[in-house]
């Protein structure tokens, strides 16, 4: 399956390690096209920044970025090139970032810290073999020394793919005689990269090295469930005992459901919502337990017990509204998520706020909705411009979701956010070709990716084109995340489309017990109705109606296949 558009790049926050001017990045994203000023007119150093000044005051950060790369291009002094690989990298200019971090890194060669820059320049880029590179040179230059390497793992996690970040720390940084801490990160980012043999193999490693952490010992347990061994992690986390704390404090539950013991996993949750610490995290939990199975009477009741004695956060008000949706009390669901638009999740409800607005047929509103937070954080233009193609296109509006990506590729030339965007709007508006097109381009600029790969590979396979070519495709993407279940949909997927529907049968299987995602349910169960497993397939698609009954693509295969209508969500 081509999974759901979700934003790669953030803005960079490698603390101590490259330093953002966050006064310059006010530009980073300005909600409106601001008029670019000509790169060509300015000559010197100083005559480049006021053209980079003169940008940012308007609101042009690509003009910003080119032009102080223009003064970095003319100057002797490394710190105009840092900042001009700063400032590119704030504005997701990432052509301009890659030729200043070149830049800084020729000016002063041994300088760990332009290592580190261009090297996450590379790990945005998807390049691996100059990430590798670079990050050996920061590492050579001995300023890995002093950091933390839980805490510089999970940084660099967030500035770019953990597939990339995975391959390149475990190549680079882990070393010949690795600590504890160094292989506990190699286990998380192994989770991260959903390759669940290196996370055991690493989570392992680092109990050997220190057999009291129970984050490791809780990493190879969850990895042993997703790849089925769900009696073995179930025993080991309840082993665990009093030793889970934390996140890790639900654990068993987690595991109980991932195993489809969900009678089981009530009781474990009930008896975590009796205690103070873990009373919010367990509710939480039941109550989304409730709303999937349709048992809303249920679900309100917890909230409400949540609500009255002040116990709610964000996350309560969240699923309130998902509730009053559920229930069609869509005057509820908008108060509620109004509720939210100061919180953590503010965009998230925004996103859900204009698409009730979109369905009442008010789209003037619902852009407003989300331009006001843009204005209040102009650096989301990225974020926010891809979320706004997504709802119209939903809205069967292609051509207006187009012309908001085109003008966001006009900012941020060949970001891989707003190009991947591009292709799932074209695909949903039955423009396969110019989709695939797309995803080709997408994929001559970072051949390495996985979910580039497995997104073009999937595509092509949906269409019944080029079908080799698919197979090799998402191969390549799931020898680097064998365990992700919308790589293991696509190659299910890959097979089914061949003709090889038995052989398609255990690999959707699995990727729809590890997901239970709509539109993985919607192939498995194609996959059984083929193979004469009807009343099977009807149970899958049913489950997952549940969790999301309105569906687009389950809902057609559903009344493809059975001629009915699907059935409601229960």
């Amino acid at each position: 399956m081509m999974p759901d558009p979700h934003r790669l790049l953030t803005g960079l926050r490698l603390a101590g390690s490259l330093v953002l001017l966050v006064s310059t990045l006010s530009c980073a994203a300005s909600g409106k096209d601001a008029p670019r000023r000509g790169a060509e007119a300015a000559r010197g150093e100083s005559e480049w920044i006021l053209a980079a000044e003169d940008a940012l005051r308007v609101g042009n950060c690509r003009d910003a970025s080119e032009n102080y790369l223009g003064a970095a291009r003319v100057s002797d002094d490394a710190g105009v090139a840092a900042r001009a690989t700063q400032l590119a990298l704030g504005c997701e200019q990432l052509a301009t970032a890659r030729a200043a971090a070149a830049r800084w890194r020729e000016l002063v060669p041994y300088s760990g810290e332009a290592a580190l820059a261009a090297s996450v320049v590379a790990l945005k880029r998807y390049d691996l073999a100059a990430a590798r590179q670079e990050l050996a040179a920061w590492r050579d230059s001995g300023s890995a020394g002093s950091q933390d390497p839980l805490r510089f793992a999970e940084l660099l996690q967030e500035e770019t793919s953990a597939t990339a970040v995975h391959q390149v720390f475990s190549e680079v940084l882990v070393g010949e005689d690795p600590t504890a801490a160094v292989r506990l990160a190699q286990a998380r980012l192994a989770m991260g990269a959903q390759n669940m043999t290196a996370a055991i193999t690493a989570a392992q490693q680092a109990r050997k090295l220190d057999a009291g952490l129970v984050e490791a010992a809780s990493i190879e347990l969850r990895a042993r469930s997703v790849l089925g061994e769900h009696d073995a992690a179930i025993a080991g986390a309840r082993a665990l005992g009093e030793a889970l704390d934390g996140d890790n404090a639900f654990l068993v539950a987690d595991l109980l459901s991932a195993a489809d013991r969900d009678t089981e996993a009530r009781e474990e949750l009930e008896r975590l919502a009796a205690g103070p610490r873990t009373r919010l995290g367990a509710e939480h939990r039941l109550i989304g337990f409730a709303i999937e199975e349709g048992q809303y009477d249920a679900a309100e009741t917890r909230l409400a017990a949540l609500l009255d004695d002040r116990s709610a956060t964000a996350l309560t008000y969240y699923y309130v509204a998902q509730l009053a949706e559920r229930r069609d009390d869509l005057l509820r669901a908008a108060r509620t998520y109004q509720l939210l638009f100061d919180t953590p999740i503010a965009l998230q409800a925004r996103g859900a706020m204009a698409r009730l607005m979109l369905r009442n047929g008010n789209r003037e509103a619902a852009m407003r909705v989300l331009d006001e937070y843009l204005e209040q954080k102009p650096e989301t233009a990225v974020e926010v411009g891809a979320m706004r193609a997504q709802l119209l296109a939903r809205h069967e509006d292609v051509d207006a979701a187009l012309v908001v990506l085109d003008a966001l590729l006009d900012r941020y030339p060949d970001h891989p956010d707003l190009m991947y965007q591009r292709a799932t709007v074209l695909e949903g508006g039955n423009r396969s070709r110019e989709a695939i097109a797309q995803l080709e381009k997408l994929h001559g600029l970072r051949p390495d990716d996985p979910q580039v790969s497995n997104a073009l590979g999937f595509t092509m396979a949906d269409h019944g084109r080029r079908l080799p070519r698919a197979e090799q495709l998402v191969r390549s993407a799931l020898a680097v995340s064998p365990d992700s279940p919308a790589i293991q949909d696509s190659m299910g997927w890959v097979l089914f489309r061949q003709g090889r529907v038995k052989e398609s049968l255990p690999v959707l299987e699995r990727a729809w017990f590890n997901s239970r995602d709509a539109e993985i349910a919607a192939h498995f169960g194609e996959a059984l109705w083929k193979s004469g497993e009807e009343g099977r397939a009807r149970y899958i698609w049913q489950q997952a109606l549940n969790s999301a009954p309105e569906d687009k693509r389950l809902r057609e295969t559903v009344a493809r296949l059975t001629g009915e209508a699907p059935p409601a969500a229960r």
